[in-house]
């Protein structure tokens, strides 16, 4: 009974935790190796200046943590749902409100759960 019950209150603590937006730190040193192995810069500046790509200069802030999750896990899956967040992101650039899929794209192998929270506190600390 004790077990069920402490397996009912992670589940239950993950839920809440994850409905409420609470942040999970990641790693900031981490997320800098990531933004360069993965070579961001050179689409994106973290600055507001555009490149390939919008300057990310407040990401963090126009953008909530839960669209930044899904988006830095599956760009083409989240331009496809085009939900509010995605909606706003297609109108940074003149003609990409129409476009079937985003330009942005991630080499071999995609970002883990882990990495993308490192990635999203080095755009906090780096660009707020």
């Amino acid at each position: 009974m004790k077990k069920e019950f402490t397996w009912i209150m992670a589940i239950v603590c993950t839920l809440v935790f994850s409905i409420s937006g609470v942040a999970i730190a990641g790693d900031t040193a981490k997320g800098e190796a990531i933004f360069k192995k993965k070579k961001c810069k050179q689409c994106h500046n973290l600055t507001e200046k555009k490149k390939v790509g919008p300057g990310l200069k407040g990401v963090t802030s126009r953008r909530s943590e839960g669209w930044l999750v899904k988006w830095l896990m599956n760009p083409q899956k989240t331009w496809a749902e085009n939900d509010a967040e995605t909606q706003k992101l297609r109108k940074w650039r003149a003609g990409r409100e129409e476009a079937k899929k985003t330009k942005m794209k991630f080499k071999k192998p995609p970002l883990t759960e882990e990495e993308v929270k490192d990635l999203i506190a080095f755009l906090k600390e780096k660009t707020s």
